[in-house]
């Protein structure tokens, strides 16, 4: 009785083991990872919005996918930022970027620099651009510099030259004297 018990066992534990019959792990990866429709080097892509140019992307190199529809782009990644007449107000740069076309957001990872054309500058690790807002935001730790202080905070929101910001929860203290008169 005990023979046959563990007999069973052994034999369960077997059978048990061993992959069902089908794919190979490696083939369900391939079959799971997704392949670009379209790959290009050193691309420039535009988004227009009201018949104007507002951004620049470039990248050392995208990929376009169709399920979700996206654009990745690696290396290099800079965004260049227009106002509404059409002139330059900002520049992002980030190792990394994602636009997801059907909610019109950039996301920058990586490394993320701001520098506005009136020299404030901004740095996180992950800055999302919202195309219909026209407007920047993060929820990680970001450090502001302006003319006059470096700040520092969790959490950002701002438009794309940054003239108009926020910082959610600054951290950190600012010394200045103030002429009482």
């Amino acid at each position: 009785m005990i023979a046959r018990f563990t007999f069973l066992i052994v034999l369960l534990s077997f059978v048990m083991s061993c992959d069902p019959v089908g794919n190979s792990p490696e083939q369900d990866k391939q079959q799971n990872e997704r392949i670009p429709t379209q790959e290009s080097w050193n691309p420039t892509i535009r988004i227009n919005s009201v018949g104007k140019e507002t951004v620049q992307a470039r990248a050392a190199y995208s990929a376009n996918y169709d399920n979700p529809k996206e654009i990745v782009f690696i290396g290099k990644v800079q965004l260049d930022f227009f106002d509404q007449n059409g002139a330059h107000s900002s520049t992002m740069t980030a190792d990394t970027g994602r636009i997801d076309d059907k909610r019109h957001l950039f996301t920058a990872t990586g490394n993320v620099f701001v520098a506005a054309d009136s020299g404030m500058t901004l740095s996180t690790c992950i800055l999302y651009w919202n195309e219909n807002q026209e407007s920047i935001y993060t929820d990680q730790s970001i450090i502001l510099t302006t003319d006059t202080d470096t700040l520092y905070g969790v959490g950002f929101e701002s438009d794309a030259n940054l003239e108009h910001w926020t910082i959610t929860q600054p951290t950190g203290v600012s010394y200045r004297e103030f002429d009482h008169e």
